[in-house]
């Protein structure tokens, strides 16, 4: 017989299977790496949506310049918080609506300010969001529950979601109450009206307030001008806060204005809405009325903070570099 190496059965070679141990030592490798990027990758997002939110502040500011520009005074914070803005009432003292309704034209959003005609026209004003108006590290921008609101609004039909805001106005450095407004655009009403004493608001704008940029005499890169408003984490979604349960179109109240007499904090488990505040870590910021941002340490010295909000003290204001 003549030997053929071909009659020779090919060897045969078994694949190796991983072990139990063996996976179970990838998985972790692999848990290890996941857990190594996974805070890069937070970070980076969160470093975005930082970005995103001092962009929206930078509009702000240059919105307020504008309406300065055409009407010679900041946008004033309307009337009170029964009260939304009123398209047919211009500007001026006569406008019940607060600043984020008198910027809307300055936004690109005349046509929504258009809507504030009557009380079911106005209502869709109302669920109206301006993605402009609202952090991106908070939540998005859309319409949430309107949950505690005590009282109608009077020139509004109800609603039972609007849109809000993230983002406060500075009033001044003391707190002043919070008026609900006249029961009527009628003369003697507003003639015979309770109004607070909106003239002692230190701020850039209140109740009633046309402050000129002559005004800001502490210099507009020492004055603050809108922030980002303290609102609990608990509360981001469920309109559950006093101080974000109303729509962003309102006149003066709580839910579009703050003051400065406490230091920011970051957003927490407490319902403060008075003061400012942010999501982000490390600060809050805030355009200031030269049209600058800044990123305003948690930390910083409660009496600088104080002398920011307040445009005509006297006082010297160093934020440093």
């Amino acid at each position: 017989m003549i030997y053929s190496p071909k009659s020779e059965k090919p060897h045969q070679r078994q694949a190796k299977a991983f072990t139990l141990v063996e996976l179970l030592v990838v998985i972790a490798m692999i848990g290890i790496l996941v857990a190594l990027l996974l805070p890069a990758v937070q970070a980076a997002r969160e470093a975005s949506l930082k970005l995103e939110c001092k962009n929206h502040l930078k509009q702000i500011g240059m919105a307020f310049h504008l309406h300065h520009d055409t009407y010679k005074h900041f946008p004033t914070n309307g009337w009170g918080w029964q009260w939304v803005g009123d398209s047919k009432r211009g500007f001026g003292q006569a406008q019940p609506g607060g600043w984020c309704f008198n910027v809307l034209p300055f936004l690109e959003q005349q046509s929504a300010r258009d809507l504030a005609t009557s009380g079911p026209s106005t209502a869709t004003l109302l669920q109206t969001p301006v993605d402009v108006f609202y952090c991106p590290s908070r939540r998005a921008a859309q319409n949430y529950p309107v949950a505690l609101a005590l009282l109608p609004i009077r020139n509004a039909d109800p609603v039972t979601e609007s849109a809000r805001t993230d983002y406060a106005v500075c009033a001044g450095d003391v707190i002043i109450n919070t008026p609900s407004g006249p029961p009527s655009t009628n003369p003697s009403d507003l003639r015979s009206y309770a109004w607070p004493n909106w003239r002692s608001a230190s701020g850039i704008s209140y109740v009633l307030t046309k402050i000129r940029m002559a005004e800001v005499t502490d210099g507009t890169s020492n004055t603050a001008l809108v922030g980002e408003k303290y609102l609990s984490r608990m509360h981001y979604r469920d309109g559950m806060s006093l101080g974000d349960d109303q729509p962003a179109y309102l006149g003066d109240d709580a839910d579009n204005r703050r003051w400065t007499d406490e230091p920011p904090q970051k957003d927490g488990k407490s319902d403060d809405i008075q003061h400012f505040g942010s999501a982000h870590a490390g600060g809050c910021q805030f355009v200031l009325a030269d049209g600058s941002t800044r990123l305003i340490s948690y930390t910083i010295d409660a009496a600088i903070f104080k002398n920011l909000g307040n445009r005509h003290d006297g006082n010297a204001v160093d934020l440093g570099q």
